[in-house]
This record gives structure tokens, C-alpha cells and sequence, in this order.
């Protein structure tokens, strides 16, 4: 009965997302519950949405919900979110599941050019645990600065607009309001990748950035995006210094400014 309920509840998701499944590390009481390989969403999650609304929020693109251990990623190539593969198997996080929603702002790059590792956006989202694929509405408060091998690899952290952080205005604010959160995010950056081989942990991070050279990283990021991948037919219109658009309302305002 248990085999035909596993095999049942694999072809359902199958059809329905139109990818293979494949079976996550743990299973209950011999139960093997499917895990879908790869999610298309309703519009390219890299390039199909805007990275700045009119409101001055953030859309963030959920690979990881908070708590879990597959390591999704959107591929860069095709837009869609798949399971990321090591060694020709699923990779799973050999840690404790992540603390916080984790995905990617849509439309960013990092360039290989300026010490970044050629990705949009990496960043934490605080609030209730949504699943992959889901686009939140975000707000910015500063960013983890992260190296991975001498490639900045910083992690932005953003506050949903719902949840126990929906008012946090600051990492300043957010210690004061939950205090060590920040800690417990920046510990287990540092700490699932372990060791190397000569006894050091493989990621390392001397600090925090603000919620102003936050804001100007994800700038920054938005416009080397645009540089690198944005053709004729797809170019914003610039305004007077020559810079695309951004689709910040200039009235927006951050919570307690």
C-alpha cells in the first residue's frame, strides 16, 4: 500500500508540473514522499519580473523555503527553478535546514568583473516560510558581506511584507526587536559548507552592510544586469543621466523614515 501511494503521488506531480520527481534523502516510516525536479513558473523567474516596484519594494523569487534542505536554484539558461545537481545526484544541504526563506532577486547580476560570481542577487527572506517558486513583494534592511573563495557572494536580507519582521527598518531595529537573529543567519552562512581540507571554513564573513549601500548594491546590480543581457527590443527607457528606469516611485518611503 505504501509503494502504491508513493508511485501514485510521483505521477501525480509529475503530470502536473510536467518533470520528473525524484526522492529527497528522508523519508518517514519507509515512506518515499516525491520531490519535484524542476518547477517552470508563470513567467521566466530570471528575466519574466521586475527587480524594483513602483512602491519600493523588492520582488525576491523563493528557491529554498525556510527550513528545508533542497538546494533549488533558477538556471540561468532557461528561467526555470531545478534542483541543483553535484557529482550527477540532487544536491541536499548536509546542515541544518536554512533559516530563512532564500532565492534570488530577478534581473541583477553580480559580474565575474567586479569580484562578484556572475548570479543576480542572493538573498534571506524573513517572514512565514512560502514555497519555491513563490514572488514576494520585499523590503530591504541591509546585507550579510560573504566570501566564498575570494568571490563576493554577499546575502541581502529582506523583510516581507507579512510576518513578525513586516515593521523591522534596519539591522539596528532588527537586533533591538529580535535580538541574535542576525547572528543565527550570518552562523550558518559561515558554518553549512564546513571545512577545507587545511581545517578553515570555506565561507567567512567580516560583517554587515547597511540598508544604504544596500540599496545601492541591488542598484548597482540591476544596471549590470542590463548592460550584459538587455537587447534593443527589450531596453528601457533612460532618463536624463543616461540610467535605465528603475520603476521606483520617488514617494516610496521605508517603514519609520
Amino acid at each position: 500500500m505504501k509503494k502504491t501511494l508513493s508511485a501514485t503521488l510521483g505521477l501525480a506531480l509529475a503530470l502536473a508540473f510536467g518533470t520528473a520527481t525524484i526522492a529527497p534523502p528522508l523519508a518517514a516510516d519507509g515512506l518515499v514522499i516525491p520531490q519535484v525536479s524542476v518547477l517552470k513558473g508563470e513567467k521566466n523567474f530570471l528575466s519574466g519580473y521586475e527587480p524594483i516596484n513602483l512602491d519600493g519594494t523588492i520582488n525576491a523569487v523563493v528557491e529554498i523555503p525556510a527550513g528545508t534542505l533542497a538546494k533549488y536554484e533558477v538556471d540561468k539558461d532557461t528561467g526555470m527553478m531545478a534542483i541543483e545537481q553535484k557529482n550527477g545526484k540532487p544536491r541536499y544541504v548536509q546542515y541544518l535546514g536554512y533559516p530563512a526563506n532564500y532565492g534570488m532577486v530577478p534581473r541583477t547580476l553580480l559580474p565575474k568583473s567586479k569580484g562578484g560570481d556572475g548570479d543576480p542577487l542572493d538573498v534571506f527572506i524573513l517572514g512565514p516560510s512560502v514555497p519555491s517558486g513563490t514572488v514576494v513583494k520585499a523590503r530591504a534592511i541591509g546585507s550579510i558581506i560573504l566570501l566564498d573563495a575570494g568571490e563576493i557572494d554577499d546575502k541581502l536580507i529582506l523583510v516581507m511584507e507579512d510576518g513578525p519582521f513586516a515593521n523591522v527598518s534596519s539591522l539596528s531595529d532588527m537586533e533591538k526587536r529580535f535580538p541574535g537573529a542576525l547572528g543565527i543567519l550570518q552562523t550558518w552562512l559561515t558554518h553549512y559548507k564546513g571545512y577545507d581540507k587545511n581545517g578553515k571554513l570555506v565561507l567567512s564573513s567580516p560583517g554587515f552592510n547597511g540598508r544604504a549601500a544596500t540599496i545601492k548594491t541591488i542598484g548597482d546590480a540591476v544596471l549590470d544586469y542590463y548592460k550584459e543581457h538587455v537587447t534593443d527590443a527589450d531596453r528601457r527607457p533612460l532618463d536624463e543621466k543616461g540610467n535605465p528606469y528603475l520603476y521606483r516611485w520617488p514617494g516610496s518611503k521605508n517603514v519609520a523614515e
